[in-house]
């Protein structure tokens, strides 16, 4: 049985079914797993079929959105053969300074630092930057490089010692991807 049957039987046995308990979850649940609509949804609440609209809305909870997360999320058999073949076209020799550039990009020059350097100040001037910037993509590089031959021990002593001398008392860090699920959102609404 379901998450809708169940609160159907609960309903059906004169449970009455309060809007201010559906959390995001269960929607979730009953709009996307068991495929009930927002008027089957409504019903169970008595409420009117634009309320769970807005609330699914407010919430995120679309078949688009679901799709989305499915495959950027790698959740379905199809999603990890897509996901397979991204990283073997990605991972190869002939993509190491592409890589690099991109991440330097992503992680170092697209943050405060270019805020510096474009700061009224010149806190960073051309050649800082140049430098900053040939240093990130050359021990990016290394890095793709450790991960693309699979040297998964250099990596692993590259990564313990760094991490063990240079910036374990560092905040923890939290993932943070810069925006790019909101692009990915908008090129598909194209």
């Amino acid at each position: 049985m379901g998450l809708y049957e169940e609160l159907e039987a609960k309903k059906a046995a004169g449970e009455e079914l309060s809007l201010d308990d559906l959390t995001k979850e269960h929607l979730y649940t009953m709009f996307i797993h068991e495929q009930k609509s927002d008027y089957l949804i409504s019903q169970l609440f008595n409420v009117k079929e634009s309320k769970i609209t807005y609330r699914r809305k407010k919430y995120g909870i679309s078949i688009r959105n679901s799709i989305l997360d499915d495959y950027l999320l790698v959740k379905t058999e199809h999603a990890k053969e897509i996901n397979k073949k991204a990283r073997a076209e990605l991972l190869i020799e002939g993509n190491v300074t592409m890589i690099a550039k991109a991440i330097t990009h992503f992680a170092f020059r697209n943050g405060p630092v270019e805020g510096m350097h474009a700061h009224p100040n010149n806190q960073l001037s051309e050649k800082d930057m140049e430098t900053l910037n040939k240093f990130m993509v050359n021990r990016l590089a290394y890095i793709f490089k450790l991960i693309i031959e699979e040297r998964w021990i250099e990596l692993d002593f590259l990564i313990r010692n760094t991490d063990k001398w240079c910036g374990n008392a560092w905040d923890e860090a939290i993932p943070d991807d810069g925006g790019t699920r909101k692009v990915i959102e908008l090129m598909l609404k194209k």
